[in-house]
């Protein structure tokens, strides 16, 4: 009778286990970000963690859709080839959806409108892009900004792994401008006197969040879970947190 007993009860733990969620074991969607993009992801120099506007936006969308999430910090091209390659399940670090981005990877529905401008010293002679021309100008390499001023004719393009090391260059007087995202560039005008944007913005750019291409069911998850997030008004939400002075 004891051995009856335990085989009942064998059978039924395991058959506890092999039933969806009844092993407490949850999925964990790995997201990357490159955390050098103020004030859409950046890591809290008191907490050591990753925060910004597309941080609470992912924590908001995986709440939605009911998933765990787990933040990668990546740099900027490991973080494209990695996305492209599966090595992630999601990134988002205000990606801009392009033409040669969408044969590589997935995007979610678009969640924010930025463009490129220039950021330059106070002092400076430069009014717009036409003012580049024989001037040195910083770029994050990879980004939008890179391929909007290395388009241009006559202006010589310095390439940095972090938008941060740009300005950096910038206020040491080693570059005469930088190009960047219209948030970040207001971020950094914002900390410091001695900048200001130039000129009008050079671009119109929808970010979304990037997945390896196939994910059919995560990307239906996030972007009803985006939807939801934008009918709540958490979109508008963050913008006041985050990019609002």
């Amino acid at each position: 009778m004891k051995r009856l007993i335990w085989s009942i009860l064998a059978a039924v733990i395991v058959a506890g286990l092999l039933l969806p969620g009844c092993s407490g074991d949850t999925d964990i969607v790995r997201v990357a970000t490159d955390a050098t993009w103020p004030p859409f992801e950046f890591v809290d120099t008191e907490t050591g963690e990753i925060v910004g506007f597309d941080i609470d936006l992912f924590n908001a969308i995986a709440e939605k859709a009911g998933i765990e999430v787990e933040f990668v910090n990546v740099e900027w091209d490991p973080l494209l080839a990695g996305v492209a390659q599966g090595t992630y399940d999601a990134a988002i670090s205000s990606i801009t959806i392009k033409a040669d981005r969408l044969e590589k990877m997935d995007f979610s529905d678009p969640y924010y409108v930025a463009g490129q401008i220039i950021v330059a010293k106070t002092d400076t002679a430069i009014t717009g892009a036409s003012g580049l021309v024989g001037k040195t100008v910083g770029v994050q390499s990879g980004t939008t900004g890179d391929d909007e001023v290395s388009a241009m004719s006559g202006v010589n393009v310095t390439g940095y792994d972090e938008i941060g090391m740009a300005f950096v260059a910038l206020l040491n007087g080693q570059i005469d401008a930088v190009v960047c995202d219209t948030p970040v560039a207001s971020g950094y005008v914002s900390k410091y006197d001695t900048l200001k944007t130039v000129g009008e913005v050079l671009t119109t750019e929808e970010y979304g969040i990037a997945m390896p291409k196939g994910n059919d069911e995560l990307m239906s998850k996030i972007n009803a879970a985006l939807a939801e997030v934008k009918a709540d008004g958490i979109i508008d939400e963050l913008v006041q947190k985050w990019l609002v002075d």
